[in-house]
C-alpha cells in the first residue's frame, strides 16, 4: 500500500504539469490568433481609408460624368486610377489591381462611382481567398 501512495504522487504531479502546459499552449494559439485579427483589422481600414480618399479625390475633381470615367474607371486607366492603383498596390499586401467603376448616377449631372480592393493576408499562406472591401458613392449635383 505504501508503494501506490509514493507513485500516485508523481502522476499528480506529472498531470499538473499537462494542465499546466495545455493552458500556456491555448493562450499563446489565442494570442496568435489575436495578433492575425488585429492586422486583418488593419488592412480593412487601410482599404476604407483609400476607397474614402478617392471618392473625395473625385468630388475634388471635375465632377462631370464623363470626366470621372475617364479619369478614375478602371477600364480607362486614367490618370486618377493610376495614382489610385499604385497607392493600393503600396499600402495593401499581395493585392491585386483595385476595379473602380463608373456609371450613370439618378440623373444627368451625377455618376454612380463602384470601389471594390482585394487582398490576401500575408500570413496565410494556406488560405487563397482574398479579403474585400466594397465602397460606393453618388458623385455630383443634384440638379435635374
Amino acid at each position: 500500500m505504501m508503494q501506490w501512495t509514493r507513485g500516485s504522487f508523481m502522476l499528480e504531479a506529472l498531470i499538473a504539469i499537462l494542465i499546466v502546459a495545455l493552458g500556456v499552449l491555448s493562450t499563446v494559439g489565442l494570442y496568435a490568433r489575436s495578433v492575425q485579427h488585429a492586422d486583418d483589422a488593419k488592412f480593412r481600414g487601410e482599404a476604407a481609408l483609400l476607397a474614402s480618399s478617392l471618392i473625395g479625390q473625385m468630388w475634388l475633381s471635375d465632377a462631370h460624368p464623363e470626366a470621372l470615367s475617364v479619369n478614375f474607371d478602371s477600364g480607362s486607366a486614367g490618370p486618377g486610377y493610376a495614382e489610385f492603383a499604385a497607392m493600393v498596390a503600396q499600402r495593401l499586401p499581395n493585392s491585386v489591381a483595385p476595379t473602380v467603376t463608373v456609371s450613370a448616377g439618378p440623373n444627368v449631372s451625377s455618376s454612380r462611382v463602384d470601389i471594390l480592393i482585394q487582398w490576401k493576408h500575408p500570413g496565410d499562406n494556406l488560405d487563397p481567398t482574398l479579403r474585400k472591401f466594397a465602397a460606393n458613392a453618388t458623385i455630383g449635383t443634384n440638379k435635374p
